[in-house]
Parts: structure tokens; C-alpha cells; sequence
């Protein structure tokens, strides 16, 4: 096994999962810590951005979300939201943000991840900005909340725009991505990337009908270190959070959850959940998931997964992928193997016959779309898009050697993961 640790076996140790051998370390630059910074004052009066909340269909944040250009997000924290993201920093503290000269005030900033990406505003964290924190209507052409991902795991920074837009290519509901370089109180955190939120904006551009549910499936981490993987089994229905819709008591989870549990053979698979579940949305969710070798994900390990309840589609639910901080992984690096899946949904579905027929089939259909040379292409303007910011990255954790390395793997993996797909699944 690779240095990398899946999280079943990280937490049984508490412990944060060893980052990989990236060479030397570049320092954060000596300007001083943010902590002892102070937001600049100045007499220019904010941009108005009342017009941009007020066109949410008009498709404007398409260029937020593109990887033709690196952004510039300027975040300004005052001293008491700096010491209160110290002490807790998952809870929103107040401040503004500039976006390509865009300023938007009163916005929530908080810090993202957990085992292996968290850092510390000393070091290169994860930020969720709230648009709307304190004025509801407030948005930033559209929308209400903006995620930037360190890459402290990914030192190419290339994985996850990679991952999402192979999801997309398939025709699986997948947030899109940019690039931002981010500063805080006027001190450089380097190259960003920039990950569309899965919210009621994301469910209105991918599904006809917004009024369904959307559930977040990322494992719960306690306090003491202890952890909760979540899966469609009984005793975590009511562990799944809640991202928009209506507050059902979890009812439309337990349904999920009560079918799987209660298929008396195998065979029985198909009739238990094709009411319930988009099988056919299901299986080439699974397909992209190995192909973007996504050791963190819903099939090999229960995590960093999202589901919507498509009221269009009477109800069924649809799964949405998330974070690829350990994406283009092989299975055997983390332990896990793709024909014996520890998702409860996945596991289940190759035990029946009908489900691992259409499995191979699903394949088929992804591999007929999947255009190495265009994805290459893309991968490589990408690459040369951030080329700058990612050597001068002031707070990256690998050197510039690692950067290429890991580049040069994941653009490698876009010609090669294919054929080693079909011989995972005897379709050579």
C-alpha cells in the first residue's frame, strides 16, 4: 500500500493520514503571519452588486467557473474573525471579499476539511465564503457561496477540474471548477482551486425540478476524533445532512436504506430500488468513479458523495460526485478492490446478474464518449494556465519537481485508466 490511507483505516488510529512524498517543503513567505495582519482601509466605496444577485439564470458565473484564466480572491478578516477561526473553524466569521475587483461585504468565512486537507490560516487552508451571510439577497453573480480547495493533497492542482469534467462528459450532474489565487489581509495563500458548491443554484442548472431533496454524504467527525462513514444502511439514515429541500425526517433516506436491507436474493436487486434509485444514473456513476480512480468516493470507501431526490424523475435519486483530493488512485493503493466495492448501493448491485451485465455495459457507453486526445488537449491548457501561479505558489507543500510529477501522472492516467478499466471487468 502507497502512503495514502483510506479513512477506515486513518481513524482507527486517529491519526492524519501521511500526505505524500512531495520533496522539499516551500515555507510560507516571511511577511508576516495573517494573524498579526490588519484590513486596509480605504475610501473607495464598494462595487454595487446588487444587479449581478438579481440575474440568477442569466449564466454569468460560467466565466467564475472556467479554467481559461486564475482569478484573484482577496479575503479581508478583522482581528476578533482571525482569532475566532483559531479557536473554531468551522463556524462562520465575518468579513469581505474581493473578487476581480468585485467587493462583496458582510460575508461569512469559514475554514473546509478535515483528516488530511485541513490547515490552519498559519499554513494553506480550505475557505467556504457565504455570500449571503449577512444580506440575504447578496450574491456574487448568482451565487451564494464560493469553495476554494487548497490542493495541499494534489500537488499538480489539476485532479479535481480533471475529475469533474470527465463526470460531466458522461452526462453525470458534476460542479464545475476554476482557478483563484487567494490572499488574506493582503498576504499571498497561493493558487486555489475554485469548486462550484452543490446548492439549489447547482440543483436549478442540472435538474428540471428544484424541489427535491439534497443530501450531503461526506463521513461525521466528531470532536474526540471518532468518525462516522455514512452508507444506505440502518443506524446512519439520520446522520445524512440536509444540503436543500424539505425537512422530511430523512423519510426519502430510510426508504433507500429499508430496500437494501430488506432484498431477500440477490436477483431481487432490480425490483427492490428501480422505483426508488435512477439505476441506470447509478451505474455510470460508478463507472466515472473507477475511472477517475476515486479511492474517497461512495463505491470503495462510503465518502465525499452527494445524492438529489429528482421529484422529474418521481423521486428517484440520482448521485453527485465530490472532492477528488484522492482521486487517480489505483484501488490495491488504498486496499480496496473495485469488484468488491464497500458501498452498500455498489456491493449490492454486482451481486446481481442483470446490474452487472448493464455494469459492463455502462462502461461501453463511457469509453464510446471518451476522447483521450480532447481530454489531453484540455489538460494541457490547463496545465499551462497555471503554470506561474503554481511556481510561485508561496504556500504549497511540495516542490516544483512534485508539481510536474504529479501532473505529468494524472495526464498519463487520461490514456492509460481505460484499457485498465476493461480488464478489470474482463472486456478486453
Amino acid at each position: 500500500m502507497s502512503g495514502f490511507l483510506p479513512l477506515a483505516l486513518v481513524f482507527a488510529g486517529c491519526v492524519r493520514p501521511p500526505e505524500p512524498d512531495t520533496g522539499t517543503v516551500t515555507p510560507p513567505p516571511d511577511t508576516g503571519s495573517p494573524l498579526d495582519s490588519v484590513p486596509v482601509d480605504t475610501d473607495e466605496p464598494p462595487v454595487d452588486v446588487d444587479s449581478v444577485g438579481d440575474q440568477p439564470d442569466a449564466g454569468l458565473d460560467d466565466a467564475f467557473f472556467s479554467t481559461d484564466t486564475v482569478h484573484t480572491v482577496a479575503i479581508t478578516l478583522p482581528p476578533e474573525g482571525i482569532s475566532a477561526l483559531g479557536l473554531s473553524p468551522y463556524d462562520k466569521t465575518l468579513g469581505d471579499v474581493t473578487i476581480d475587483g468585485v467587493v462583496l461585504t458582510g460575508v461569512g468565512v469559514r475554514l473546509r476539511g478535515k483528516i488530511g486537507s485541513f490547515r490552519t490560516l498559519d499554513g494553506k487552508p480550505k475557505f467556504a465564503i457565504d455570500v449571503n451571510y449577512t444580506n440575504v439577497d447578496q450574491r456574487y453573480y448568482g451565487l451564494e457561496e464560493i469553495s476554494l480547495n487548497n490542493e495541499v493533497v494534489d500537488c499538480g492542482y489539476l485532479r479535481e477540474p480533471l475529475a469533474y469534467r470527465i463526470f460531466h462528459d458522461a452526462g453525470i450532474a458534476a460542479p464545475r471548477t476554476g482557478f483563484a489565487r487567494v490572499s488574506v489581509n493582503g498576504a499571498d495563500y497561493g493558487l486555489y482551486v475554485v469548486v462550484e458548491t452543490p446548492d439549489d443554484r447547482f440543483i436549478k442548472r442540472n435538474y428540471t425540478d428544484t424541489t427535491g431533496n439534497l443530501y450531503d454524504g461526506k463521513y461525521v467527525y466528531y470532536e474526540d476524533h471518532s468518525y462516522t462513514l455514512l452508507d444506505f444502511t440502518t443506524l446512519t439514515e439520520d446522520l445524512f445532512q440536509l444540503e436543500e429541500g424539505t425537512d422530511v425526517g430523512n423519510t426519502d433516506v430510510y426508504a433507500v436504506v429499508s430496500a437494501i436491507a430488506n432484498i431477500a436474493e440477490p436477483e431481487d436487486w432490480y425490483d427492490a430500488l428501480a422505483t426508488l434509485v435512477d439505476l441506470r444514473q447509478v451505474e455510470t456513476y460508478l463507472v466515472v468513479e473507477e475511472l477517475v480512480g476515486h479511492n474517497d468516493g461512495y463505491a470503495l470507501n462510503t465518502n465525499n458523495y452527494r445524492f438529489y431526490f429528482d421529484p422529474a424523475d418521481a423521486g428517484r435519486m440520482t448521485l453527485i460526485p465530490w472532492d477528488f483530493d484522492y482521486g487517480f488512485l489505483h484501488d490495491y493503493e488504498w486496499g480496496f478492490r473495485w469488484t468488491s466495492p464497500n458501498g452498500v448501493l455498489a456491493g449490492s448491485c454486482f451481486q446481481n446478474t442483470r446490474c452487472s451485465s448493464e455494469h459492463k455495459n455502462a462502461i461501453r457507453v463511457v469509453l464510446a464518449n471518451y476522447d483521450v486526445a480532447a481530454l489531453q488537449a484540455w489538460f494541457d491548457g490547463m496545465q499551462a494556465r497555471i503554470a506561474n501561479d503554481a511556481a510561485t505558489d508561496p504556500r504549497r507543500e511540495c516542490g516544483i519537481d512534485s508539481v510536474l510529477s504529479y501532473q505529468a501522472a494524472a495526464r498519463s492516467w487520461i490514456a492509460t485508466e481505460p484499457d485498465e478499466l476493461k480488464a478489470t471487468w474482463g472486456l478486453q
